[in-house]
């Protein structure tokens, strides 16, 4: 596999450059789920006084053959490589490192120190990386739960209502964020939310075929129809989760604002069957 030729190429290269106090790797390949489609992705924490002087793109270069090179929007070094391989890469500040703390892992998974440490040439990495490698945080308490599902219902009207204005386009684009709630509490109840950040990541083999039948009935295109069928399924699949992870964790719904959404939902069913 052509990445995993390219990582050990950037192991080397961190080993070489003096600049350099620490490196890391996350993504798919330092939780061990890299294929030939996936990405590689470093942080290089560079000794504060030399970071300004780095060729980032020069750097880059190094590693392969680069057919396209730019700072994204989030300010990552961002590289096409030969083959279609995409590469992201952090260039960071070494006293950036003080910011890897524990709230890593409400986003972040990194299974084994092994898989993501690259170089530490002041033990400080290491440190902090013991504190969030490991299994991902649990995500089954009456907190988490509350929390899920008020943003679905919030996200649920907020898609909802754009969706009756009659803003296609945009119910569209937040029913992937509704989606995304759905899944999460589907990966509960089923234990398997490793990928709780993205929760589509590996759906196909992550739950049962039943949830992922379910899932399929609450996707849609660009037509009022069909989006009004893809939320109507997801309202009411989320709301049976919703009403199973809450009995189970003893955690009260607002009942009457989800009883006006049944409401809504079902005369809505009406006047899209005619």
């Amino acid at each position: 596999m052509l990445q995993r030729a390219m990582i050990e190429r950037v192991r080397h290269l961190c080993r070489l450059d003096e600049r350099l106090a620490a490196a890391m790797m996350y993504g798919s390949f330092a939780q061990s789920e890299g294929d030939e489609f996936s990405d590689i992705e470093f942080i290089l924490f560079f000794y504060d006084e030399v970071l300004d002087d780095v060729n980032q793109e020069e750097w880059v270069a190094r590693i392969a053959p680069v057919e396209l090179y730019f700072v994204n929007e989030y300010g990552n070094g961002t590289a096409l490589f030969e083959g279609l391989i995409r590469g992201e890469f952090h260039f960071d500040k070494a006293s950036d490192i003080e910011r890897i703390d524990e709230s890593w892992k409400e986003t972040d998974w990194f299974p084994s120190l092994e898989a993501t440490l690259v170089l530490d040439r002041t033990g400080e990495l290491t440190r902090r990386l013991r504190r969030i490698v490991g299994p991902t945080l649990p995500r089954d308490t009456p907190e988490q739960i509350q929390f899920l599902c008020n943003c679905f219902v919030n996200w649920f009207v907020f898609g909802s209502n754009l969706l009756a204005r009659g803003e296609l386009a945009r119910a569209l684009d937040l029913l992937g964020i509704v989606q995304d709630q759905v899944l999460r509490m589907v990966r509960v109840s089923e234990r398997s939310t490793e990928h709780w950040f993205n929760p589509s990541k590996l759906l196909e083999k992550d739950i049962s075929e039943a949830s992922y039948a379910r899932y399929v009935a609450c996707t849609a295109n660009l037509d009022e129809r069909a989006l009004w069928s893809a939320y109507l399924s997801a309202w009411t699949w989320g709301e049976e989760l919703m009403q199973s992870l809450a009995e189970e964790q003893g955690v009260a719904l607002p009942t009457t604002l989800l009883d006006r959404l049944d409401r809504r939902l079902t005369d809505a069913h009406r006047r899209h069957r005619r």
